[in-house]
């Protein structure tokens, strides 16, 4: 289900719904703090607590060089559930590699070198090689959450807009 983070005014206007939004540094604070003490990167952390990378970006880094000051409400609720313990319990779960797997294919189909695969996900080019083999087995929740991010990052940056991307430039 959906939940709309804005009404609108009887003059028709859309505005921000104060009990749809919270306070930002709090969840700022805990995924910075769950990063450090699980020592896993932002994106695995934020995908594992069900954010979008891009709200999770927003959070720790703002947007055009400006700090979130608000988060929907329904995100925050789904980071806050998150504990150091359930990101650590992640490099021991095992999970079938053949997701994992074609998300790296379908990387290197699309130019994204093998070489900047590895140095993203910090592995040695024997794990990409064996992954990629005819019975790939199995993943890590990290590996697999570690490349779908890899993935969902690189997807954002090739629909950035141009107009967009000159304005930053």
């Amino acid at each position: 289900m959906s939940v709309a983070l804005f009404s609108v005014s009887p003059s028709g206007k859309r505005r921000v719904d104060p009990d749809r939004w919270v306070d930002a540094a709090p969840f700022r604070a805990h995924l910075t703090h769950l990063c450090a003490a699980s020592g896993l990167t932002w994106p695995v952390v934020a995908l594992h607590a069900g954010l979008t990378l891009r709200h999770a970006d927003a959070l720790l880094h703002g947007r055009e060089g400006r700090p979130a000051r608000r988060l929907p409400r329904p995100a925050a609720q789904r980071l806050w559930q998150v504990e150091v313990g359930d990101l650590l319990v992640l490099r021991r779960t095992l999970l079938p590699a053949d997701a994992t797997a074609h998300r790296v294919a379908v990387l290197l189909e699309r130019g994204t070198s093998a070489a900047r695969i590895c140095a993203d996900l910090g592995w040695p080019p024997a794990r990409l090689r064996s992954l990629l083999g005819r019975t790939p087995g199995r993943v890590t929740a990290v590996e697999a959450l570690g490349v779908r991010a890899l993935a969902e990052s690189l997807d954002r940056v090739d629909q950035r807009s141009p107009v967009r991307d000159a304005r930053a430039a």
